[in-house]
């Protein structure tokens, strides 16, 4: 796969904040995953999560464990709008280029899993699910 291929934050059918990672970014945190039903699994928000980062004047996505940041992804004020609600980051792991505008036709998550077993097929992809940290959850299940 192109190292060049930069994760990506988009929506997913106005309700679902997506990000989309290529390459072994989350290597060190395989094994971690815990079932969250067919086909995505779920990362306990104890063991990693994503949180606002303001750099500059550009706000990020970034993934992290208690020792490490992962990926930053730019994300917009209507993802963040919507996380201060759900609290949750869907992030999918192809094998190969997903475009945006692709995993967008879909509006929710089992048309999205539809859409990735029939035509990106079962094994080339994978979903999981991070929290998303506000300050103030951070200071409640973190005590930063």
């Amino acid at each position: 796969m192109d190292n060049k291929l930069k994760p990506y934050c988009t929506i997913i059918g106005e309700t679902i904040v997506t990000v989309v990672v290529f390459g072994d970014e989350l290597a060190d945190l395989y094994g971690y995953e815990m079932d969250a039903g067919d086909p995505f699994w779920y990362i306990s928000g104890t063991d990693a999560w994503f949180e606002k980062q303001d750099v500059n004047d550009e706000t990020f996505l970034v993934a992290k464990t208690y020792n490490k940041d992962y990926f930053s992804v730019p994300v917009d004020q209507k993802a963040l709008d919507l996380l201060a609600v759900k609290n949750g980051v869907l992030v999918l792991l192809p094998n190969a280029p997903l475009k945006a505008e692709d995993i967008k036709q879909t509006t929710d998550l089992e048309e999205l899993r539809e859409w990735m077993n029939t035509e990106i097929g079962e094994d080339e992809i994978e979903g999981v699910i991070y929290c998303f940290y506000t300050e103030e959850d951070k200071k409640k299940y973190h005590e930063q």
